[in-house]
């Protein structure tokens, strides 16, 4: 991992890797979704809906590099009100290896303003991609330990500055393995557990980055269940998209989408995100470039210039 000015420049919600092909890009189950002109939001269906934003920035840093203009990113989160309804910390791949007064600062300012702030933990696809754990093992066991240290972490920095609960990356789409059918979401329920014993009340997402199994949903307060770029959300959607999703409580989803090149194409968006039963949502004009001498790209390194525009449109 490389960071830059202590932010974390590795693309936390969903590696790249995921967003391509089918198997990422999902749709709804009952039947091809045509998308809505762009900009047509009146076609949207009328459900609740919040700003929910991948905050991979440093706090105090601004929006350059055609963001969101200039001024602390953390502190536009919460403005135009209501601003975003939940946010993801990420000093570094985590909580890192001790307390940043500054992340320490924008989490509590982020709370008093309604913002919910939630920490990142990585876990590892629970090691089924060959990552070591922090302990230097790779079983389900190793990756659940490793983020329920990571937890600890979080919460042992920030719960007294407001903490909301705990986003877990590189989550699984399937529940198991052919000898243990739901091997892989019980690990998650495992942490699920863990985090709720922190606080009752706490957060818990998973990102899978795609439509998971059903068995997921008591897995989690929420799932990422579409990570990827506008024109997969606008062509590709219908691919692998499981059922369930169509009647849950949209609390339960969240669809992230970067390469969202204008206010038009994001008011599509954000519609289309409602016709599909989304109750968090973020798009971005950021894209996935890779900066020179980096292995990955990040989309979620600024607020999107038509910031303010997104969170009137979502509300």
């Amino acid at each position: 991992m490389r960071n830059s000015s202590h932010v974390d420049r590795r693309p936390g919600a969903g590696r790249r890797r995921r967003l391509c092909a089918a198997a990422v890009s999902a749709g709804l189950a009952f039947g091809a979704l045509v998308s809505l002109p762009v900009g047509d939001a009146s076609a949207a269906v009328g459900i609740k809906q919040r700003v929910a934003v991948p905050a991979y920035f440093y706090p105090g840093e601004s929006g350059e590099s055609g963001g969101s203009g200039e001024g602390n990113l953390w502190a536009q989160l919460s403005s135009p009100a209501p601003g975003a309804g939940l946010a993801v910390a990420n000093p570094h791949s985590g909580p890192g290896d001790s307390e940043d007064d500054n992340y320490a600062s924008a989490i509590r300012t982020a709370h008093d303003a309604g913002t919910m702030v939630i920490g990142y933990v990585d876990s590892g696809y629970l090691g089924t991609k060959g990552g070591a754990a922090p302990n230097g093992g790779t079983s389900i066991d190793d990756w659940v330990e490793g983020a329920e240290r990571n937890v600890d972490k979080w919460y042992g920095y920030y719960g007294g500055s407001g903490l909301g609960g705990i986003f877990f990356d590189d989550g699984l789409t399937a529940c198991g393995t052919r000898s243990d059918a739901n091997a892989f979401v019980d690990a998650y329920k495992r942490l699920r557990s863990y985090v709720k014993g922190k606080d009752a009340d706490a957060k818990v997402v998973i990102n899978p980055g795609a439509s998971p199994e059903q068995c997921y949903t008591g897995a989690a307060d929420t799932l990422v269940t579409f990570e990827g770029t506008y024109d997969d959300y606008v062509n590709h959607y219908g691919d692998d998209r499981e059922s369930w999703e169509a009647s849950a409580d949209p609390a339960k989803i969240w669809h992230l989408i970067h390469t969202t090149g204008s206010q038009a194409r994001m008011q599509n968006a954000i519609a289309l995100s409602k016709q599909r039963n989304a109750g968090y949502v973020y798009a971005t004009d950021d894209d996935n470039s890779r900066p020179q001498g980096q292995d990955w790209g990040n989309p979620w390194d600024t607020l999107p210039s038509y910031w303010s525009a997104e969170v009137n449109t979502v509300h």
